[in-house]
């Protein structure tokens, strides 16, 4: 089944729509009413099942999908992979009530680029939201964390000898690191959950500059968004 194409690439926000597949009915009346107030005149479609959701992504074009990691149909997981896999140009974002590490996990795994907590406020949810007109991943603070634990517990298994680490993402040249100082310094900041603009502030910057460095770091490790790159640099040990 293909999937329509809009014109555009990375970074062009929310423009072409949104699609909601919510855990519940309250929770997809509530995002909707989030994102027609983030972006007003966006074109907004709800779904309550899988199938709908599979219906509506090959007959009509989106740029963002939220998907309730505990519907529709009881896995959001499943959808996303679909996504990822049928709709790659869609921005698929993860939404749960709580940072449980088994959906945070099963969202990453399945290509989520986002992470939302519906406990949250509609404030929080919509700054949140508006970092996709600058390009950026919209990831809750206490998601970044639970990541980051993810992570951590992940590097520290061992690796059987046997098996060759991922080489070729992001390889730098023997001798040259593969991140800038400043863009390591970035990325440390993204892996602690800090948004665009907050990252400008700490480091005395402008937020078109530090778009430049999050675009740099992503094209070098080879990714798509701030959760995979954190992934990328935790798994090349570029935090050690």
């Amino acid at each position: 089944m293909s999937c329509p194409i809009l014109a555009g690439g990375p970074g062009a926000g929310m423009r072409g729509g949104a699609l909601i597949a919510g855990s519940s009915q309250s929770v997809s009346e509530r995002m909707r009413r989030i994102l027609a107030t983030v972006a007003p005149g966006l074109e907004l479609a709800v779904v309550s099942t899988q199938a709908e959701a599979h219906f509506l992504l090959a007959a009509r074009a989106f740029r963002v999908m939220l998907v309730g990691m505990d519907g529709p149909d009881g896995d959001g997981a499943a959808l996303i992979r679909h996504v990822r896999q049928t709709c790659p140009q869609i921005e698929a974002i993860a939404m749960s009530e709580t940072d449980d590490a088994g959906l945070v996990g099963s969202a990453i795994a399945a290509g989520a680029v986002g992470y939302l907590l519906t406990e949250a406020d509609d404030a929080e949810l919509a700054f949140l939201l508006r970092s996709i007109e600058r390009g950026g991943a919209p990831v809750d603070p206490r998601v970044a964390r639970r990541i980051l634990g993810l992570l951590a517990a992940s590097a520290q298994q061992p690796t059987p000898t046997a098996v060759e680490p991922l080489p070729a993402m992001g390889k730098p040249a023997r001798g040259k690191p593969l991140l800038s100082p400043r863009e390591l310094k970035v990325l440390r900041l993204i892996a602690q959950g800090w948004s665009t603009r907050q990252i400008a502030e700490a480091v005395s910057l402008s937020v078109n500059t530090i778009e430049f460095h999050a675009k740099n770091i992503f094209r070098k490790l080879c990714v798509k968004s701030r959760t995979q790159a954190v992934h990328q640099a935790t798994q090349q040990g570029l935090f050690n």
